[in-house]
């Protein structure tokens, strides 16, 4: 587990002092050890407004800004607490306090999960003083964490380019089968109405075969017709024809 207790600032003055900007600091760490937050906040604050450049009094204004933003982060307001450890880095007496608040600075960063900005904190720590120990264990825990949510990232993307991968063939097949379900109902209805047409054909009416007697029939009567019109014409023949005399 990466350390993230943040490095506070001691003041070293009385309690009797407390009207000063280092008896404000020292009134804040006393509200920051007993978790009064708000309280802490309010006396960094007083101090801040209190302070006065010059002798060595900036180790007691990089102090109170390093000590606010611990008060800070511990009620949760992160982006605040950010902009108090930056104002202290700028304003670190020594290497040590640079370091310091670099490494807070990092772990602020670190409970809002902005990886690559924990990273970038807690190299300037090591690069501020290589032989911290917690910066660079902390370093090295963060980078194999964010090396770890790349890989999960890119297993997602696979797994995401396979899911819709098997969801293009899934529809691909879909759609074979329902054109060749298409097909066949066409090829189907084709066959029906050929049937049909063709029963339609076999249905109409078709003249019955004459039978034997019936030719017999109808030549007879063709016999008869002649006889008929043949004993009509040799009547007609016999008669007398009616001769006109010319004179």
């Amino acid at each position: 587990m990466a350390v993230l207790s943040l490095l506070l600032v001691i003041f070293q003055v009385s309690p009797g002092t407390d009207t000063s900007a280092a008896g404000h600091g020292w009134q804040g760490n006393l509200y920051l050890q007993n978790h009064q937050l708000e309280e802490a906040q309010g006396a960094y604050e007083r101090g801040l407004d209190l302070y006065q450049e010059g002798g060595s009094a900036g180790d007691i204004y990089y102090g109170l800004l390093n000590n606010l933003g611990l008060a800070l982060h511990g009620q949760g307001d992160f982006k605040s607490a950010q902009a108090a450890f930056r104002d202290a880095v700028s304003s670190a007496p020594v290497a040590t306090d640079e370091t310091r608040s670099l490494y807070n600075a990092g772990n602020n960063a670190f409970a809002t999960q902005a990886l690559d900005a924990a990273l970038e904190h807690y190299r300037s720590a090591l690069l501020a003083d290589p032989q911290n120990e917690d910066a660079r264990f902390n370093y090295e825990y963060v980078k194999r964490l964010q090396q770890g949510q790349n890989n999960e990232q890119e297993q997602d993307n696979e797994q995401q380019q396979e899911q819709g991968d098997q969801s293009n063939e899934q529809q691909q097949e879909q759609e074979d089968q329902s054109n060749e379900q298409q097909q066949e109902q066409e090829d189907q209805s084709s066959e029906q109405q050929q049937e049909q047409e063709e029963q339609g054909e076999e249905q109409q009416p078709q003249e019955a075969p004459m039978s034997r007697a019936e030719a017999e029939r109808i030549l007879q009567a063709l016999e008869n017709e002649e006889r008929q019109l043949l004993r009509e014409v040799q009547k007609a023949e016999g008669r007398p024809r009616r001769v006109t005399r010319d004179w």
